[in-house]
């Protein structure tokens, strides 16, 4: 990966193969992981604001518990970890979270509320120990997602590129998170969407 804003001959060739390959429309390569993340979270809510007419500042993204995408300011107002977030705060506003692998609760926190941008979700949790979910939790997120217009941010920054034994986690259920964030075997971090 180099900087966008010097020229490389590599980059469309790459922006080609890797938005075909993977089905989607738009590709943004970033230097980590964590950076896929903050940038999935940006468009997540310019999203919200500009296509789905969420008021200016209101938009809300919700993250799994137990998730990890690193330690900026963002990725740390995310985390269910003590230590983490402990005096770092305050966190980032618009941040919550609901028990991972709980179709019910996620579908509980989107329903009474238009301000939800995005739901970021590792398929597997992979920071303390590999936490599998329950078959079917990746085809309800992505029912919950459509059924109240909200983006799904699949977060395979560990998961993906063959890691588990599919090319993508998401394919264990053959559904598509409205972005993707993918990484490590990658080397660097990329948001797909």
């Amino acid at each position: 990966m180099t900087s966008r804003a010097f020229y490389n001959d590599q980059l469309g060739p790459y922006c080609e193969y890797i938005t075909k390959f993977f089905g989607f429309d738009r590709v943004l390569p970033m230097n980590t992981g964590v950076e896929a993340g903050e940038t999935a979270c940006k468009i997540a809510r310019k999203w919200a604001y500009e296509v789905k007419g969420v008021e200016p500042d209101c938009a809300e993204i919700i993250f799994a518990a137990g998730n990890f995408w690193g330690r900026t300011l963002a990725a740390c107002s995310s985390s269910t970890d003590p230590t983490c977030y402990t005096n770092f705060g305050p966190k980032m506003p618009g941040f919550s979270t609901v028990p991972y692998n709980d179709l019910a609760a996620l579908e509980e926190k989107m329903k009474n509320n238009s301000n939800i941008a995005a739901f970021m979700v590792e398929p597997i949790q992979g920071e303390a120990g590999v936490v599998v979910p329950d078959f079917g939790y990746l085809k309800g997120i992505r029912d919950l997602c459509d059924k109240y217009n909200v983006l799904w941010i699949a977060d395979e920054i560990q998961t993906g590129l063959g890691r588990t034994g599919k090319m993508l986690a998401v394919d264990y259920e053959n559904v598509k998170p409205d972005l993707l964030l993918l990484g490590k075997a990658l080397s660097g971090g990329i948001v797909n969407f």
